[in-house]
């Protein structure tokens, strides 16, 4: 049994008006925060501020949720991940080489669960607080066992839970501010075909190596909301880098 690390970065930036769209980065991003936001592909979302999602989404839009507000959903997520060999492959356990044999792995995609909870709470006329929980990361591959490729990878897994609490100020009628804080839990899993040497200079065989870590970390999200007009809202929100140091066991 090995000891293992993994650092894994994201970063995920928004500016919105009203109906434009959403800027993101991170192949894991997972947008679903909410189920409202699905029917025009989470456009404008640093500017709806339509329920207490937008806590996600731009802290400063709970200055538009009067009173106690929630959201709550699941999404369910099933990507396609197909692979096919033209034949160029290698084969580690053939010393000097040959084709590597094995199939094209099927689908590797799965169906993903992806839950959301936010509340908002008006405490005076100008300050307003809330929580939000999600998983703005995840999904996961997973080949079949003699895929072809099964020496670089089959599956790989990934989990969040992000906790996001914040506060909200409505400066006047036009402006508002927010900010949030980002406790985000991260478990992954990552297993492949080795090939294991009997002796130094052989036979060798195959073998399996399954790696699991996780860890937590911190970041924060601000954002600012400005309606010049009963008709125009603009908004502008950020999520700042989480930078994940994960630690487990490779087995």
């Amino acid at each position: 049994m090995k000891k293992a690390t993994l650092a894994l970065t994201t970063l995920s930036a928004a500016l919105a008006a009203a109906g434009t769209g959403v800027v993101h980065a991170a192949g894991f991003q997972l947008l679903e925060q909410n189920a409202s936001g699905l029917g025009n592909a989470y456009a404008g979302s640093a500017a709806v501020a339509e329920n207490a999602s937008t806590i996600y989404f731009n802290p400063a839009g709970m200055t538009y949720l009067p009173g106690f507000s929630v959201s709550a959903g699941v999404n369910a997520i099933w990507p396609s991940f197909k692979f096919r060999d033209n034949g160029n492959s290698r084969n580690p356990l053939a010393l000097g080489g040959g084709a590597l044999t094995g199939g094209n792995g099927g689908d590797a995609g799965n169906l993903g669960v992806v839950p959301n909870a936010y509340f908002s709470w008006q405490l005076t006329e100008k300050w307003f607080v809330g929580v939000g929980m999600g998983a703005p990361f995840g999904l996961m591959t997973e080949y079949d066992d003699d895929w072809v490729g099964q020496y670089h990878s089959t599956k790989f897994d990934i989990k969040t839970i992000n906790i996001n609490p914040s506060v909200a100020y409505k400066v006047n009628d036009q402006f508002s501010i927010g900010f949030g804080l980002n406790y985000q839990y991260i478990d992954a899993q990552y297993t492949k075909k080795v090939v294991v040497p009997v002796t130094p200079m052989g036979p060798f065989l195959p073998g399996d190596a399954d790696l699991n870590l996780d860890g937590d970390a911190w970041g924060w999200n601000a954002g600012i909301m400005l309606q010049p007009t009963e008709d125009t809202r603009i908004g502008l929100s950020y999520r700042s880098k989480i930078k994940h140091k994960a630690k487990g066991d490779t087995d």
